[in-house]
């Protein structure tokens, strides 16, 4: 019983190692695939036991203005990376995350730590 108990958890561990580098993989992907601008930011929130993790890739043209992005958000390692077509064609002076994300404080504190060091610039 013991050993079948075991057998059990050392599967389901490296199950869990194999779609965390699928999910890493999946995101590795869409970052190289982003256009390149002058400033690329990556930002995640603050993280908590139950509430899903985001992370939020911005890039940004010598104008400023943000020429693609990338937001990742979930609580599994089924989450996929998917575009923010609302900020596309924003310069960075007029992005307000509260009116991108109204109703989210995670997709809103990312945003503003992507956009943090560019800011500090």
């Amino acid at each position: 019983m013991t050993t079948t108990l075991i057998a059990i958890a050392l599967i389901a561990w490296c199950i869990q190692i194999i779609f965390s580098w699928l999910q890493i993989r999946r995101f590795n992907r869409a970052f190289l695939a982003m256009k390149r601008g002058t400033y690329l930011g990556i930002g995640r929130n603050e993280t908590t036991r139950f509430k899903p993790r985001v992370l939020i890739a911005i890039s940004l043209d010598e104008h400023q203005v943000v020429i693609d992005s990338v937001l990742m958000k979930g609580i599994t390692v089924f989450a996929l990376p998917k575009p923010i077509a609302q900020l596309h064609g924003l310069s960075v002076a007029n992005i307000i995350p509260e009116n991108i994300f109204p109703n989210d404080s995670a997709c809103q504190s990312a945003l503003i730590v992507a956009l943090s060091a560019k800011n500090n610039n």
